[in-house]
């Protein structure tokens, strides 16, 4: 039998996403899935690393906005498999090493982009290494950047080079 709520995969919690979902979530029953615990605003954040106390002014924690404030699930994981023909998404949730298998409906890539063109991952400044499998290989494998805290640090790590 049919849920009685479509369902949307939304994989990416920054601008599109939540958009998207702020969109959907009174017709549909909505999940997001991102690999970092926090939106932020990347188009000011090269000020955060001038100014490293104006991060806060640019970041918030997912949780309490998508769960509590919009009403839609959301999932701190990434997104390693999808399958389009069975309507599936093999997801690795943040603090748990077993991968989980979630089905949908209706399935929103609003996973961004990379900007590092010289670098295997499109590792960046203003682009933080999220993915799993992409960190050894980071120029910061030290500095866990799916967290917020992590990200601090690497921003007052370039601050001091500077």
């Amino acid at each position: 039998m049919a849920p009685a709520h479509r369902r949307v995969l939304i994989i990416g919690g920054s601008f599109a996403g939540l958009c998207v979902a702020r969109d959907l979530k009174d017709h549909f029953l909505v999940t997001i899935v991102d690999a970092k615990e926090f939106f932020e605003y990347t188009p000011g954040v090269l000020r955060a690393y001038v100014k490293p106390k104006h991060l806060d002014a640019l970041t918030f924690t997912l949780y309490p906005v998508i769960e509590g404030r919009m009403g839609c699930k959301f999932i701190w994981g990434e997104v390693t498999e999808l399958n389009g023909t069975e309507r599936t998404a093999t997801i690795k949730p943040m603090f748990v090493d077993k991968k989980e298998i979630i089905d949908f409906d209706f399935c929103v890539i609003a996973a961004g982009c990379n900007f590092g063109v010289f670098h295997k991952w499109g590792e960046s400044l203003w682009f933080p290494t999220i993915h799993e499998c992409a960190r050894p290989e980071g120029s910061w494998p030290h500095l866990d950047e799916r967290f917020l805290e992590g990200r601090r640090r690497h921003i007052f790590e370039e601050y001091k080079a500077i």
